[in-house]
């Protein structure tokens, strides 16, 4: 294999006939070979101290020659070391590569494909399903068998390279006589593998290439990557969670340590103009405080740090509740207006240890995961005056952070041996973030909006979704969801394709209200209505129960709005809702 070249110059056919076992062989072949070595230096020692002594131009002779044999004997010892080490990295590194050939084979096998020896994918011949929706996602589909299957394959290629080439001048230095540092027993030191591939605008953005990238290191370099480069892994979509939150807990804290340096020096800074400055230091350590608060808990729910960024304007934070590796069922949450790291994530978190349970008991059992993603900076509610691209009237947030909730999504994909029911519950203006998002190719199996304010397209076949895979809740009274079309696009309940899901329970059916009256609160039963714009989540209503049937990938268990639900929600031309009497069914 070893032939000087650039990584471009080794083919998947290559890679498939190597053989990383022998290599690791020879290297412990090479390892017994230099422990006997130093056995036969010490042997010499051991003779030379047990010859007569005598004194004299020889007796020092002699010892000048014992000397020189031992000396030699132990450079050779360390020059074998170097050569054995060499073999044994690498094996590994050259294993890692034809491990991701496998997993290529594997993911296009699973769809019917396969992959020939110059890494060119042949797709089958799919049957023609009659339908558009199902011929559009389809479609999607493939777009990402091939977008993960080339990631892998290039980033194989690359690092059988690299090994190719460092085996080659380690090698190389140990026949020029080079030695391990410290004695024959040394190892060679760790170093940084290459850096992880930049950002892509392709589909999963860099999640597949950044998975394929990790999938490429050995045991040693992603030990040595979280310790020294976290930066390279806690923010990057397609790393396993367990190393993001890992490097994370490291960017955790430089992110503390920095914070509290600003929040000193803007609290000693003076008075003038030092105000906003305070206020957003003081944000920003009470965030990292959240954060820390949220992790430490001990409830039994395991917390994993997928992100913490302190660059922006505001904070940005993303935690899941449960393995996000291996759970059958992931849930990513998205929220809306004002929402804010220092302020909402204990919130959030608490809610979402109780649905996460409540979503394994409609999953039969199977784990669940829970993703509080706060990974954009929400609009605020004093930016509806002070600002024009951050105000919750303009789509620009939404629209500029709809790669980024995709690409997570993709990512947790890209990191698993095994694909996951994903799901995204979106609130109020996350809802339009989702809305965006659900344009691009994703791994992203169902969404549930809620109280969005509008979605970006009037059809639902315009997504990259499958059939029946949008659910719209709206509740009663939640002018955001019933008036935001205004400023936002198709009202979420008008969007062809899209299944309206109920937020609302009638005491008995048929009764309660009409298209021109308003409910009444004798006839709704309260503990399962919601009310307004932030009651989806409450425990025991219609919505909370039809967002668990949809995480928990039980369409079975949704209640679809029905035409009583449909005239008390429905707006009336110049009427609607006299809100003032909507408390009234808040318990």
């Amino acid at each position: 294999m070893i032939g000087g070249g650039s990584a471009v110059t080794l083919s998947v056919r290559d890679i498939r006939s190597s053989r990383p076992q022998t290599l690791a062989a020879v290297g412990r072949g090479l390892e017994d070979r230099r422990r006997r070595v130093l056995v036969l230096a010490e042997l010499v020692l051991w003779r030379r101290s047990a010859a007569p002594r005598w004194l004299g131009a020889a007796s020092s002779a002699a010892a000048d020659r014992y000397g020189l044999v031992v000396a030699g004997l132990g450079g050779l010892a360390s020059s074998i070391a170097v050569a054995g080490q060499a073999l044994g990295r690498a094996a590994a590194q050259l294993q890692a590569a034809l491990d991701l050939i496998g997993r290529a084979d594997r993911r296009a096998a699973e769809e019917g494909a396969w992959v020939d020896g110059e890494g060119r994918l042949f797709l089958p011949v799919r049957a023609v399903l009659g339908e558009p929706l199902l011929e559009a996602h389809r479609a999607c589909l493939d777009e990402l068998l091939r977008a993960e299957v080339h990631a892998c394959l290039d980033q194989a290629r690359r690092a059988a390279g690299l090994a190719d080439e460092e085996l080659l001048r380690q090698l190389l230095s140990s026949a020029r006589g080079a030695t391990a540092a410290g004695g024959g027993s040394a190892s060679i030191p760790a170093t940084l593998p290459p850096p992880p591939p930049a950002a892509s605008v392709g589909v999963g953005g860099q999640a597949f290439a950044s998975a394929a990238w990790w999938r490429s290191l050995t045991d040693e370099e992603r030990r040595t990557v979280v310790r020294d480069r976290p930066e390279w892994v806690g923010p990057r979509d397609g790393v396993p969670a367990a190393a993001r939150h890992a490097a994370n807990l490291v960017l955790l804290g430089r992110a503390e340590q920095a914070a509290r340096v600003r929040y000193l020096e803007a609290r000693d800074g003076g008075w003038v103009g030092s105000e906003p400055r305070r206020r957003l230091a003081s944000q920003e350590v009470a965030a990292l405080q959240a954060i820390r608060d949220v992790l430490s808990r001990r409830d039994g729910g395991e917390r994993r740090l997928l992100l913490v960024d302190t660059t922006g304007l505001h904070p940005k934070a993303v935690v899941a509740i449960g393995d996000v590796d291996t759970a059958e069922h992931v849930v990513t949450f998205v929220g809306g207006l004002s929402t804010m790291v220092d302020t909402d994530l204990r919130r959030y978190d608490d809610t979402f240890v109780r649905l996460r349970a409540e979503t394994r008991a409609a999953a039969r059992g199977q784990d669940v995961a829970i993703v509080t993603w706060m990974g954009y900076e929400a609009p605020q509610v004093r930016e509806i005056v002070t600002s024009v691209d951050r105000n919750v009237l303009n789509a620009k947030l939404a629209r500029d952070n709809a790669a980024s909730l995709a690409d997570f999504a993709t990512g947790l994909e890209a990191a698993r041996d095994r694909p996951a029911h994903q799901t995204v519950w979106a609130h109020s203006y996350g809802g339009l973030l989702a809305g965006f998002a659900s344009l691009r190719t994703s791994a992203v199996d169902d969404v549930a909006v809620f109280g969005a304010p509008g979605l970006p397209f009037s059809d639902a076949s315009a997504t990259a979704l499958k059939p029946g895979s949008l659910n719209v809740l709206g509740a009663l009274g939640d002018d955001v969801f019933d008036y935001g079309s205004i400023v936002h696009g198709t009202a979420p309940g008008e969007v062809v394709g899209a299944t309206r899901l109920s937020t609302f329970a009638l005491k008995e059916p048929g009764t309660g209200c009409n298209h021109w009256l308003r409910a009444r609160a004798d006839f709704v039963d309260v503990g399962r209505t919601s009310v307004g714009h932030s009651d989806y989540l409450r425990a025991g209503t219609e919505s909370a129960r039809n967002l668990i049937a949809v995480a928990a990938g039980r369409p079975d268990l949704r209640v679809l709005q029905g035409a009583d639900e449909r005239a008390c929600t429905t707006v009336g031309p110049g009427l609607g809702f006299d809100v003032l009497h909507l408390p009234r069914l808040v318990p």
